[in-house]
């Protein structure tokens, strides 16, 4: 027996019986019917991951998988066409360069700009753990075959000057260690606050203030640090800044702190 939802007490033999019901009583369409009763409720989302809901199809009389032009964003012959990534890539470089193609939301912040306030976060709500791992993946592949070649030092794009080099001289001071990351062992219990099970291999996540906002805002304005001293006198009033201002940090497994850092590839 099949019983309406609205009326309760109302009871069909079949589901046909039910969806007619529904229509001519409720005013309900096909397709709510269908998402009421064969879904309990859960409209479809597309498949690609990006957080749509599908149109339905009365050709297939079902939901179709994916949202309109979605199609090629899982199904495309890019990822077994090395070559054709790889001029595709040199492509898109030289018109940036060139002044020909421009990164849509230059100079543009979710402050000021409405559009990429939306799009972060729709990207966002997209943007899954699964995701995220898929995408280090893939971009891990691409570095180590040649497709998107490793740029190191000033050919760099983020290059400030050695600003890496002073974040791995504050992140392997021992005052850091004794001072700031041990408490927070302790206070862990020496365990990963996320999976509790995790006691080898740990790390201590900046959680509210980023290493990277820390190191910015003890890094002189040049544009090159070649002296080691100074590096060494930045990085000491980096791990200061750590103590005094007790950082907030949690203890996380390198399993789950690769979830926090994907691209820093942890694992």
């Amino acid at each position: 027996m099949y019983v309406c939802k609205i009326c309760e007490n109302v009871k069909f033999d079949n589901y046909t019986s039910l969806s007619r019901h529904m229509g001519r009583t409720h005013k309900m369409d096909t397709i709510q019917f269908y998402v009421d009763y064969h879904l309990n409720g859960d409209w479809p989302l597309c498949k690609c991951g990006c957080g749509e809901q599908v149109k339905w199809s009365w050709q297939l009389k079902s939901f179709r998988e994916l949202c309109h032009g979605h199609y090629s964003r899982i199904h495309n012959n890019w990822g077994s066409n090395s070559m054709a990534q790889a001029r595709s890539a040199e492509t898109r470089r030289k018109q940036y360069a060139s002044g020909e193609r421009q990164q849509w939301n230059k100079g543009l912040t979710k402050d000021t700009d409405e559009s990429v306030r939306l799009n972060g976060e729709l990207r966002s709500k997209a943007y899954t753990p699964e995701i995220k791992n898929e995408y280090s993946i893939r971009m891990r592949e691409n570095r180590l075959n040649g497709v998107m070649p490793t740029l190191y030092g000033p050919k760099a794009s983020r290059w400030k000057g050695g600003v890496s080099e002073v974040n791995i001289i504050a992140r392997s001071d021992k005052r850091l260690y004794d001072e700031w990351k041990y408490p927070i062992l302790v206070r862990d219990e020496f365990k990963c606050v996320e999976c509790g099970g995790n006691d080898k291999g740990l790390h201590i996540h900046h959680n509210k203030e980023s290493m990277c906002e820390i190191v910015k805002k003890h890094m002189p304005d040049i544009n090159t640090i070649t002296d080691f001293d100074l590096k060494k006198s930045i990085a000491a009033k980096i791990v200061d800044y750590h103590i005094n201002n007790k950082v907030s940090g949690i203890t996380l497994c390198g399993k789950c702190h690769e979830n926090e850092h994907p691209s820093l590839n942890f694992g």
